[in-house]
């Protein structure tokens, strides 16, 4: 996947998070390599200071999703598109912002972007790449305002140009439609999934979830039940229990979690309820559905504060699912925003899956990867070098500049 974007929120100028491998060497495990010879990370992590923009990168990717599953239904023009743009420039404050992506999914390459402000979509684009030809694209549709030109590789298109909305993206109505190509697109958004844990509302939403599918699929909750054991917990097993509501008998049932755990003779069994558990337990329980889904069918996974209420080597654990060619059989990429300098190692990671984001005094923010960054003298970052205690003492950038802080006293 590469995931380009321009003005949006304090990334102003044009920014790529690129998952192609560089030409360095190191950790050929932790690559995807295609048939004909291309290869793509399998995990990029992007660290940064507070407020420089390492969730504005996730952000981003989440609106370009939001904007294709919403724009047939959710974004009217009477309402205006919720775009945020680089605010502190005349320019960009009321300008267009653009987003696009390369990816490939169902064994075809594809290249689709839009330009887009708060009232109108001013252009989109959809390529399709010839996997015969090392770059070539050919044209599937290219939109400029409410001009819509389809090509003879989008066959059926053509009549559904006239009952496109300004607001409306074409892709959402083809893909509704059914048109092949298109619906393929729509799916691999639908199938990329956006995780914030910054919201603790989100993670109870996903946790009802998980747990009415684990009382309904016993296959899902054995696999629940093994990676609890796997990463560590002192969890057993977990035991559901449907409650219905006395008063409301068409009310839909409520369901009530508990966590088996030998006791200390080790000859039985005893239940807490899983509230109970330690908030990284309950983040980890969180956690399985997106990892599991992601490796199982070889989905990209962006995730904001990964390492958020989880111990450095969890994280790592999580990180080497991804890197280990037997568990991660189908290629699944994972993208996520850190603090946590342990794993910032060459040890972990090449230097092409290290990426910063830095804001500079005009509040702009910038994207950069650990390979394409240079040192004093144009010299690249060395393979052997110490990550995160260069990273910790300011030689990448990217980190909160601190100044002291004196309380005031009467």
């Amino acid at each position: 996947m590469q995931f380009n974007f321009k003005n949006y929120k304090s990334f102003k100028g044009e920014n790529s998070l690129d998952m192609s491998a560089t030409s360095i060497i190191e950790h050929p495990y932790n690559l995807t390599t295609f048939a004909n010879g291309e290869k793509y990370i399998k995990t990029a992590a992007i660290y940064g200071a507070n407020a420089s923009g390492k969730s504005g990168v996730i952000e981003a990717f989440q609106f370009m999703t939001r904007l294709i599953f919403n724009s047939l239904t959710g974004e009217k023009v009477d309402k205006g598109i919720p775009l945020k743009r680089f605010a502190f420039d005349k320019v960009t404050k009321d300008g267009k912002s653009e987003f696009e992506v390369f990816f490939r999914h169902k064994e075809k390459e594809f290249q689709y972007g839009f330009v887009v402000d708060n009232k109108k979509i001013h252009e989109e684009w959809l390529y399709k790449r010839d996997l015969r030809a090392k770059s070539k694209y050919n044209t599937l549709f290219e939109r400029n305002d409410n001009k819509i030109q389809c090509s003879k590789y989008l066959k059926g298109a053509e009549k559904f140009i006239e009952h496109v909305e300004i607001s409306t993206l074409f892709l959402s109505l083809l893909s509704k439609v059914k048109i092949t190509d298109a619906k393929i697109v729509f799916d691999w958004f639908y199938n990329t999934d956006v995780v914030d844990f910054s919201h603790s509302f989100f993670e109870d939403i996903v946790t009802d979830y998980l747990i009415s599918r684990a009382f309904e699929d016993k296959n899902y909750k054995v696999a629940i039940e093994d990676f609890l054991k796997k990463i560590d917990t002192g969890i057993e097993g977990i035991r559901i229990e449907k409650v219905k509501s006395l008063s409301n008998v068409d009310e839909e049932p409520n369901f009530k979690v508990y966590s088996k755990h030998r006791t200390a003779d080790g000859e039985s069994i005893s239940e807490i309820p899983f509230t109970e558990e330690s908030s990284g337990t309950q983040k980890m329980f969180c956690l399985f559905h997106f990892l599991y889904m992601a490796i199982q069918k070889g989905n990209t996974l962006l995730i904001d504060e990964l390492d958020a209420k989880l111990h450095p080597l969890l994280l790592r654990y999580i990180i080497n699912m991804f890197h280990n060619p037997t568990i991660n059989k189908s290629n699944a990429q994972l993208i996520y925003t850190s603090h946590d300098p342990y794993t910032l190692t060459r040890e972990t990671f090449r230097r092409d899956q290290i990426w910063f984001t830095e804001k500079d005094n005009n509040g702009v923010s910038k994207l950069y990867s650990l390979a394409e960054f240079k040192l004093d003298g144009n010299k690249k970052v060395r393979n052997d070098a110490s990550y995160n205690k260069d990273y910790l003492s300011g030689r990448y950038g990217a980190i909160p500049l601190l100044k002291e802080f004196l309380t005031l006293e009467d």
